[in-house]
């Protein structure tokens, strides 16, 4: 052969030669000294060998060589292949002899290799012979050059060797297929077969001659009934079935499909005919492949397809659409063809052939049969789609609701999920679930109305299938020699048992002979002998038996339970009760070899838990049994316990939260604890407590994404299990379980919220039936309260659950998952830090209340400890939880601590450097806030940092974040109210005060105000009011009421200093005033107008008027009101106000009656209440309570905002009767309070200042109520001031301009004529003035065109590194260092009483939940009237930060700007 291959005339190989040329001159270019020897083996690799290896397969025999014959070929080529590569054999022993010829023949093997791969002669003198490429390669080619000569002439022209190449190949080449035309459609027969000449009868009689029919294999394929016929169609053609589903590629060889298919046909095919393509559930595994799709059309005679009538495709779906598109060209003659119907269903199949004779698969059929059908529900993906979700007996259906082209017709897509394919259901929130199948890579996602119902009927047809699944029959382990007497004890006991008297006489000796042989102490008991008779209800001397051996033969533990479980699941009913019985005594064996020094014991002792575990998530039937026979026996083994939890845990992370796994061992946790409540119960808050503390050592920024967040999501479903009952042991747990709870609310998915709202419900359920702590009837009535309000929607917002209906259903909702929890799998809520506020006050109130009972109690203290650990801390995920939490329950504090807290806060501003969007760096700062806002009451009366932390008040207002805002407005609130308890306003005036505490902090703080814009050092209290303005703007209610409040403090605060009436008008509080107008109506009228009348005339005249000829005076000098005659006064406006803000009125509120209200609704009048909200807008109601109770005992005249005192003062009490006489606001000052008054407003600084803060209202309000209020005092301010009134004219030229343009309400008009006309009037005010006027102003406002505003996102980071700064000055100047303060505490030296509650009410939450909105007109600013007693004055409102929250309020990450 070698002779024959290198002897031969070359001429006869011109087309190799060719190739190999080519191939020479390729290989020579990376490999030079190779390139011969490439040529050559190829040749030999691809060509020659696979000839002589497969002489039929080439067609050079006509039938298959003999067995023998092929090895010998094989062997050949194995020779040539070496002689080509130039290579002896030295691996393979039995080729070793050849090595010699081999050797012989590689000269002249390389002879031959060079002379095929030389130049071959000019094209001219070689008589070519015809062309072997085929007609389908010329007019795929023709097809590919028509379809790409575009792209082929751009690439051409962009070539960087086109300058070379030119245009004229591709021109010669467009000339040619414009001659040729466009390329004919390729017919279906012209493939890859066709060219072979392979047409039907030759493959009929190709198949026939191998007597293929008679194979086993052909047999075999006969039987899977993958195309059958059956029936007739109501044209009395015969109907053949082609069931898709049934093929499986790679397993069934597809020549045999053909001649099956050939055969069926064959009777038939000659007279017309119909098919129907069962598409059902078909998939990549049933797919023909490109070649064998190809072959179909070429072995069928022409007249088979001419005489098919009609083809119905059944059930097409979107893996079909798929495969169409991708074999369109294979499938064009397919496409659009009328024989070709889609059915989407047995009725419209039914139009053609008649029901009874339709013979589709049952499995098919099955599918329409139980249907729940929910319509309208979308499939997400990269395109969403409308479909409709059918949940059958045994799949699911998602059918498209828009039809689709599939071969050109419009179809609806039918995809069929059975369940056995169903991995994993997750439901993400009320209205989406996910659907994750086993061949799929991502989960499909839906959405729902009725998600809840869709999920529970997966799961339904999930868990059937699962139930109808066989038992698999584990292989039975190898008896060793040790394992002889445990395995022959379990068959003598689990026999004894038998209902057969023969085998329990049998099962008698064995266990006799057993005891016998292997010693085994059984004290006499057994006797063996024949002819006895046991009676079949022996259990006891069974369980006896079992429980002396278990004592006196422990080594026998292992084995003996590792038999028993072995047999549980091949046992009847009857034996498994049995078998549980004389199982259980051995268990207390367990602990000898749980402690053993042999790990192999030890291990064992796991792999036996591990085994137990498994038979009771596998034996439902005997579930109860095995939780109280075999769990509760463990529960009382304390060495046991750590070793089971962990096997517990393990189990239930192999399955995830929500598994079937998981909830089995939460609810066996249950079990567990029933034989020792105390123990177990320690053991699984311990094991919590623990791995929550790991978690500081690699913090993440959400709990959710730590390592050991399925460790703490799932002991969390074990807590809810064991706390109802009692199981968790509150009367020793508690403190743990609040703080487990405060790190853990609204955290997780849906599931787990839920739990955690059903264990604070179960706690305190507990508390209310526990036996073991003895209540007073006054603490179990706070109890049943606080179970009533925790079950309230506005503390379903608080956890998270606001979109459920019953959190108790959602925290046992069943699921079916295999994988663990993903974190990425659902919406993650944001969680307020006012929201844990109000649940750990709720939780406090709760620990108060019970710790009354209990003489000596440490509960609080213990819970103060924990939350102090995680507080001082760094863990981004729960240390500004922790922070919040230690301020609300901590009852002393240290300038240590304080110290700390301010660190951190500092620490916090230096993450914000990195940018304004870090999200845990606000949450950080935020939570320090709120802390400093509790714990400053527990401050020492001496410390200066209750002065000082009115500075970092204010430094967080220009933060300028939603939350920073209003947890900065709280602490400012607290600051003022501590310090007028403490007198400290008596004898200075709150300027004084704090600018005398500013003062080692100057240099700082004024680097502050001038990065802001607003300079205290100018004019202290039109500073503040410039921070405070901007809380009119805030998106909360509760903080734009307390904005109004910290107003009309600071206005009582000055008044107590100068010893005047609260509204009086002078120098320092003409800002506070000027402030209030729009909200109070006893600020507007208190402070009158000195040219009110003219300013109201209608008809005005645009020539100068002198301003002074019209009266200022009321016709009643001793009683000033409201008139409704006033435009901002109309009851019609006020209405229209209140109703389209949502304000609610007194009626809508319905307080608790056992504690005072946060947020105290007022009542100002008792007959006219309602005429007074519907004829004012104001916020005076604020600031009195007409059934404030009088207490003589303490007359202090301190302003106390609510739950800041429990008492009213003296003055205030006054205010009330006067305001409870009449619905009318009576005035008792002079009639020269006028707010402009150019007597007492002499400083044009002042005045300037004034008309700016006015100016300013105007120009960012958009309320017609409150422009037509500043209107009136602008324009009495143009004729009051009018050389200083220029200064705002750039702030109000845009906003008359708008009035005078579009405007059409005459009461806004009036107003605004009369500032144009004085403006006209006064136009000659010397320039130089107002240029001083204006200077001044910049005194004040550091960048002129501030106005007030805020700061801009961008400049955050610059501002909170001079705040960090600042602090650390602070710290310096005013706190001791921390050696000094090593365990000091101080007590708070502002409490009424030694043993009075700490937490705020929960009503006060009721109240503003209530309420869409918080009304302007209904927040209490008096003292509250039903105050509880606490052990110290806190700050209500300040603590009560926010109470509600609607679910789209203040989304996170994104920080919202206060515009």
């Amino acid at each position: 052969v070698s002779d024959c291959c290198c002897d031969h005339d070359c001429a006869h190989l011109s087309t190799v030669k060719e190739k190999k040329e080519n191939k020479k001159a390729v290989v020579s270019q990376r490999f030079p000294q190779n390139s011969i020897g490439a040529v050559g083996s190829a040749m030999f690799l691809r060509f020659v060998n696979p000839a002589i290896v497969s002489p039929y397969e080439a067609g050079i025999l006509d039938k298959k060589p003999l067995p023998r014959i092929e090895r010998g070929l094989k062997l050949m080529s194995k020779i040539l292949q070496s002689i080509a590569n130039h290579v002896l054999f030295t691996k393979e022993e039995h080729m070793r002899p050849f090595n010699d010829f081999v050797k012989s023949n590689f000269d002249s093997a390389r002879r031959f290799f060079l002379d095929i791969a030389s130049d071959s002669p000019p094209s001219d003198s070689v008589n070519h012979s015809l062309s072997f490429i085929s007609d389908g390669n010329v007019l795929a080619l023709h097809r590919l050059l028509w379809n790409n000569q575009e792209r082929i002439g751009q690439y051409l022209s962009s070539n960087r060797d086109h300058k070379a190449v030119g245009r004229r190949p591709f021109d010669k080449m467009s000339t040619l297929l414009a001659y040729l035309g466009p390329p004919e459609h390729k017919p279906v027969a012209d493939t890859h077969w066709s060219s072979l000449n392979l047409t039907s009868s030759k493959f009929e009689e190709f198949m026939t001659r191998h007597q293929v029919h008679e194979k086993e294999e052909f047999k075999a394929l006969k039987t899977l009934n993958i195309f059958y016929q059956a029936g007739t169609s109501k044209t009395g053609n015969p109907v053949f079935y082609y069931v898709a589903r049934r093929f499986k590629t790679g397993q069934i060889n597809g020549d045999l499909l053909i001649y099956h298919v050939l055969l069926t046909l064959k009777p038939y095919y000659a007279k017309p005919y119909e098919i129907v393509v069962d598409l059902t559930h078909v998939g990549p595994s049933n797919r023909f492949k490109t070649d064998f799709l190809s072959k179909w059309f070429v072995v069928f005679p022409g007249f088979a397809y001419e005489n098919v009538a009609a083809v119905y495709v059944y059930n097409c779906n979107t893996w079909v659409r798929e495969y169409t598109k991708y074999h369109e060209r294979l499938l064009t003659g397919l496409k659009g063809s009328k024989r070709l119907q889609f059915i989407d269903s047995p009725a419209k199949l039914a139009e053609h052939i008649e029901p009874e004779q339709q013979k589709l698969p049952a499995a098919t059929l099955t599918l329409e049969e139980d249907l729940k059908v929910f319509h309208n529900a979308l499939k997400l993906a990269h395109k969403d789609t409308k479909v409709s979700i059918k949940v059958g007996s045994t799949a699911v259906q998602v059918t498209s609701a828009e039809r689709t082209r599939v071969l050109g017709q419009p179809v609806f897509l039918n995809d069929v999920y059975y369940a056995s394919e169903i991995e994993e259901i997750c439901l993400v929130d009320e209205s989406q679930f996910t659907l994750t199948m086993a061949n799929q890579g991502t989960p499909l996602t839906f959405m729902h109305q009725e998600c809840d119902a869709i999920v529970q009927s997966i799961i339904h047809i999930r868990t059937r299938w699962e139930l109808s699944q066989p038992d698999s029959i584990p292989q039975h382990t190898k008896i060793r020699p040790k394992d002889v007497p445990g395995t022959l004890l379990n068959i003598a006991l689990l026999n004894l048992g038998s209902s057969d008297p023969s085998l329990r006489s049998a099962a008698y000796n064995l266990l006799c002979a057993l005891t016998c042989t292997f010693n085994l102490k059984i004290e006499g008991q057994l006797l063996e002998t024949s002819g006895l008779c046991i009676p079949a209800n022996n259990t006891l001397f069974i369980v006896s038996i079992s429980k002396t051996l278990a004592a006196n033969e422990p080594h026998l533990t292992l084995e003996f339970l590792e038999e028993c479980i072995s047999g549980f699941s091949k046992s009847s009913i009857e034996l498994k009760h049995l078998c549980l019985e004389y199982m259980t005594p051995w268990l207390l064996n367990l602990v000898r070899f749980c402690k053993h020094n042999d790990d192999a014991k030890r291990q064992r002792v796991t792999a036996i838990l591990d085994k137990l575990i498994t038979m009771t998530i596998n034996e439902k039937q005997m579930y109860p049994s095995i939780q109280a026979k075999i769990w509760g026996s463990l529960g009382q083994i304390t060495d046991l316990l750590d070793v089971v939890l962990d096997s517990f845990i393990k189990t239930s992370a192999t399955g995830g939260l929500g598994s079937i796994k998981a909830e089995v061992m939460a609810d066996t946790a249950v079990a567990l604890a029933s034989g020792n409540v105390k123990l177990v119960s320690s053991k699984v808050i311990g094991r919590m407590c623990k791995i929550i503390d790991k978690t500081c050592l690699s913090p993440t920024p959400t709990l959710e994404q730590h390592l050991m967040w399925d460790d703490i999501a799932i002991l969390a479903r074990y807590m809810l299990m064991l706390s109802f009952n009692n199981s968790l042991d509150v009367a020793a747990h508690l403190p743990y379980l609040f703080h487990v709870v405060t790190l853990l609310v609204a955290t997780g998915p849906l599931s787990l919220r839920a739990s955690t709202h059903g264990l604070v419900i179960n706690i305190i359920h507990s508390l209310c039936t526990c036996s073991q702590l003895n209540f007073s009837e006054e603490t179990k009535q706070v109890l049943r309260l606080s179970l009533t309000e925790f079950s309230l929607p506005k503390f379903y917002l608080l956890f998270g659950i606001s979109k459920v209906k019953s959190a108790a259903v959602i925290a046992f909702r069943s699921s079916y998952r295999d994988r663990s929890f993903s974190p990425g799998s659902y919406e993650r809520e944001t969680f307020a830090l006012s929201s844990l506020e109000t649940v750990t006050e709720a939780l406090l109130e709760i620990m108060e209340a019970c710790m009354r009972d209990i003489p000596a109690c440490k509960w609080l203290d213990q819970w103060t400890e924990l939350a102090q650990k995680f507080a001082f801390q760094y863990n981004p995920s729960l240390q500004p939880r922790a922070l919040v939490v230690f301020g609300c329950i901590s009852k002393r504090v240290s300038h240590s601590q304080i110290k700390q807290i301010i660190r951190i806060l500092s620490k916090g501003l230096e993450s914000c450097l990195k940018g304004p969007d870090n999200y845990n760096s606000q949450v950080l700062i935020e939570a320090t806030v709120i802390a400093l806002t509790k714990l400053q009451p527990l401050l020492s009366k001496e410390s200066p940092m209750h002065k000082a932390l009115f500075w970092v008040a204010v430094a967080v207002l220009q933060l300028d974040e939603v939350n920073l805002y209003s947890a900065g407005t709280a602490l400012l609130e607290q600051n003022l109210h501590t310090l007028d308890t403490m007198r400290v306003f008596y004898d200075k005036s709150p300027e004084e005060v704090f600018m005398e505490i500013r003062r080692p902090l100057e240099w700082h703080c004024k680097q502050m105000d001038h990065f802001v814009g607003l300079n205290f050092s100018a004019n202290f209290n039109f500073a503040l009011v410039g921070h405070l303005l901007k809380g009119y703007r805030h998106p909360s209610p509760t903080t734009v009421a307390r904005t109004v409040r910290i107003l009309h403090t600071l206005l009582a605060l000055i008044s107590k200093h100068l010893k005047c009436d609260k509204f009086e008008v002078n120098t320092q509080s003409v800002a506070y005033l000027a402030a209030l107008l729009t909200v109070s109506e006893e600020v507007r009228s208190r402070c009158s107008l000195k040219h009110r009348k003219s300013l109201l005339i209608s008809d005005l005249s645009m020539d100068p008027v002198p301003m002074d000829t019209y009266s200022s005076h009321i016709t009643d000098p001793s009683c000033r009101t409201l008139r409704e005659t006033q435009p901002w006064a109309s009851p019609q406006v006020s209405e229209r106000y209140l109703s389209a803000h949502h304000y609610p009125t007194v009626g809508q509120i319905s307080p608790r009656t056992r504690k005072s209200m946060s947020l105290d609704m007022g009542q100002p009048s008792q007959a006219n209440t309602k005429k007074l909200l519907g004829t004012r807008k104001s916020f005076d109601h604020l600031i009195s309570d007409s059934k404030a109770p009088k207490r003589p005992e303490i007359e202090s005249g301190m302003t106390t905002p609510p739950k800041m005192r429990r008492v009213a003062e003296n003055d205030y009490e006054i205010e009330t009767q006067r305001i409870g006489n009449s619905h009318l606001r009576k005035v008792s000052v002079s009639e020269s309070n006028v707010l402009l008054d150019e007597e007492v407003l002499t400083d044009p600084k002042i005045q300037a200042l004034l008309l700016t803060v006015l100016a300013t209202q105007v120009k960012y309000t958009t309320d017609d109520f409150d422009q037509r209020i500043l209107y009136e005092y602008l324009a009495e301010a143009s004729v009051v001031f009018p050389k200083v009134f220029p200064v705002v004219h750039n702030l109000l030229d845009s906003k008359i301009n708008t009035v005078l343009s579009m405007c059409q309400d005459t009461n806004l008009l009036n107003p605004v004529h009369g500032i144009v006309q004085s403006v006209v009037y006064h136009e000659e005010s010397p320039p130089q003035l107002y240029n001083t006027h204006q200077s001044n102003i910049c005194l004040l406002l550091c960048h002129p065109d501030t106005h007030l505003l805020t700061l801009q996102q961008t400049q955050i980071p610059d501002y909170a590194e001079l705040i960090v700064k600042f602090l650390e000055a602070l710290i310096d100047s005013y706190l001791p260092a921390a050696d000094e303060e090593r365990g000091e505490e101080h007590q708070s030296q502002l409490s009424i009483t030694a043993n009075l509650n700490l937490s705020n009410s929960m009503t006060s939450l009721a109240t503003s939940q209530h309420s869409p909105g918080v009304d302007k007109e209904n927040v209490q600013l008096s003292p509250s009237s039903a105050l509880s007693s606490g052990c110290r004055t806190r700050h209500g409102s300040a603590s009560q930060v926010q109470k509600q929250r609607s679910a789209g309020s203040f989304k996170r990450p994104s920080i919202k700007k206060i515009v």
